[in-house]
């Protein structure tokens, strides 16, 4: 006689079923929160070797070789300190500063001559940056600089329109250190400001543009310190001879 099998009946398929439901629902959050947490955490390290790439570049070059001859050209930018632009300011309201933006990147790829000081600066890190990663740089199609994508724009568009891979915004100071940073590739925009890395995930992450440096922060869901309501990089010129100023 042969021995009758057990199946399970269709409610208890249901109900194994609806568990498994359960579980799962439980379980996907918590994942895409540990894939979302483990990608800002790669872009952050990636923004630190960029960073340091940067620095140990300058350095090497500017501060332990000497060479380079006056590069007093290279700090043509205005950090504006206390929010106000196109007015008389006190040294003690500004900081001289240089930078290096996709523009930069740009003129370098593209071998397009610019000021001397700057582009021996432009050089000097755009190496540095060969070497911080293993993927090639897109130049992009025209060298737009991502400052211009801050009000009117996304990250992600100054990709799209400059058919390129990354976004980049360095203001350097006059010991060739990185006073602030920002790099967007991967869908991650980071932030280095302030002694810390932030990273912005939204989709409508921007570049700081003539904001001030506080909207990093808030526009990550955090806050900022109180000096960072203040500093930007306003378009305006300054001194004497009003040479200085102009970010775009």
């Amino acid at each position: 006689m042969k021995k009758k099998v057990k199946g399970f009946t269709l409610v208890e398929m249901i109900v194994v079923l609806t568990i498994i439901g359960i579980l799962g629902g439980m379980l996907v959050p918590s994942l895409t929160g540990y894939v979302k947490k483990s990608r800002v955490a790669v872009a952050i390290a990636d923004a630190k070797t960029i960073k340091t790439a940067i620095e140990s570049s300058l350095m090497s070059r500017f501060v332990i070789n000497q060479s380079g001859g006056d590069l007093s050209g290279a700090f043509n930018k205005v950090l504006y300190l206390d929010q106000r632009t196109n007015k008389k300011f006190s040294e003690r309201e500004t900081e001289i500063v240089g930078a290096f933006t996709n523009k930069s990147w740009y003129n370098y790829k593209k071998k397009i001559k610019s000021n001397g000081a700057s582009q021996i600066i432009d050089t000097v890190i755009a190496n540095g940056l060969d070497e911080a990663v293993s993927e090639e740089w897109k130049a992009g199609k025209s060298g737009k600089n991502p400052l211009l994508y801050g009000s009117k724009g996304t990250c992600a568009d100054f990709l799209k329109d400059e058919n390129t891979n990354f976004g980049l915004v360095v203001v350097y100071n006059r010991d060739f250190t990185v006073r602030m940073m920002q790099i967007y590739r991967k869908g991650i925009l980071v932030t280095y400001v302030n002694g810390e890395y932030i990273a912005n995930t939204n989709k409508d992450a921007h570049f700081v543009g003539t904001n001030t440096w506080s909207t990093i922060y808030t526009d990550a869901g955090n806050s900022s310190a109180e000096e960072l309501y203040k500093i930007s990089l306003a378009n305006g010129q300054i001194g004497a001879n009003g040479n200085l100023g102009g970010w775009y």
